[in-house]
């Protein structure tokens, strides 16, 4: 019977909730494993499922979301009346570790923006993106999906779209709105911030590949990756006096509790604005 349930489940998420399509086809992967697993009969079968998941060796991290996966699509089910809703009560509790996020710190960053070649537009390209994703704190996904009418020069703002179609507005440094100009002037088409292949926007591996080649030439032996730039951007905005909720609000988390691991890694008091606060602020 709930088998059915997961088109209908998975067309409420992306239709009501917003969600995004890599968010709906997690939900897909995790609800079918549990069906194929443990031939849901009973809510018995929850024990079953759980055990088999710590059986094969997936993460803490992993097993937690996936048991989210299932709470959603129940209390989904319970809605549609075609589950009792004391089936929640069955679902094996997890806690997910928090991990805290190796930061890099402003000396690496700034070394890391005088590599790309600015006299070229790719490298140009390069240097804007860098500088986007840690002066704004934005995800690789909504970087990579920025269209120029999303940049507000005059204003200095930049509109981000988020998780579940959520728009937040974010300053813009005045170092930022600098190469911006600059970059976005030198555009012949103007689809895509980070224009890819066949008019597409550029690709999360290409991102990826960028910060690699640009992380190699510092022999650092701490990983960079294009995250690297959001955990940074948040300590850096705490240490340097930022409040969690504006920090919260910048990053586009809806719990708190997603932003409060980066107060384990800043130390300053939060009194300053965004600008004040953020090291390239006031550049």
């Amino acid at each position: 019977m709930i088998k059915k349930m997961i088109p209908l489940f998975l067309t409420y998420c992306r239709s009501e909730c917003s969600f995004s399509d890599h968010t709906c086809h997690a939900y897909e992967r995790d609800l079918n494993q549990f069906i194929a697993v443990s031939n849901y009969q009973s809510s018995g079968s929850l024990t079953g499922y759980y055990e088999w998941l710590q059986s094969q060796s997936y993460a803490p991290k992993t097993i937690h979301r996936k048991l989210a996966s299932l709470r959603s699509f129940f209390q989904f089910c319970i809605q549609e009346g075609v589950l009792n809703p004391n089936v929640m009560l069955a679902i094996p509790r997890s806690v997910a570790p928090v991990r805290i996020p190796q930061v890099m710190d402003e000396e690496t960053i700034e070394l890391l923006f005088k590599l790309p070649n600015i006299t070229t537009l790719k490298g140009l390209r390069d240097r804007v993106l860098l500088e986007l994703l840690y002066s704004t704190g934005m995800r690789v996904s909504e970087c990579t999906c920025l269209t120029p009418s999303q940049i507000d020069l005059m204003e200095g703002v930049i509109t981000v779209t988020g998780k579940g179609n959520q728009q937040r507005l974010i300053p813009l440094t005045n170092s930022s709105v600098e190469y911006l100009t600059l970059y976005l002037a030198k555009l012949t088409k103007k689809s895509w911030v980070f224009e890819g292949r066949n008019n597409r926007p550029i690709s999360r591996f290409t991102v990826y590949s960028i910060i690699k080649s640009y992380a190699m030439r510092l022999s650092k032996t701490q990983p960079i990756s294009p995250h690297s730039f959001r955990h940074a951007f948040a300590t850096h905005l705490l240490e340097g006096g930022a409040r969690l909720r504006d920090v919260q609000i910048l990053l586009g988390h809806k719990q708190l509790n997603s932003t409060q691991v980066y107060t384990n890694i800043a130390n300053s008091a939060i009194k300053k604005t965004f600008l004040q606060a953020h090291p390239r602020g006031l550049v």
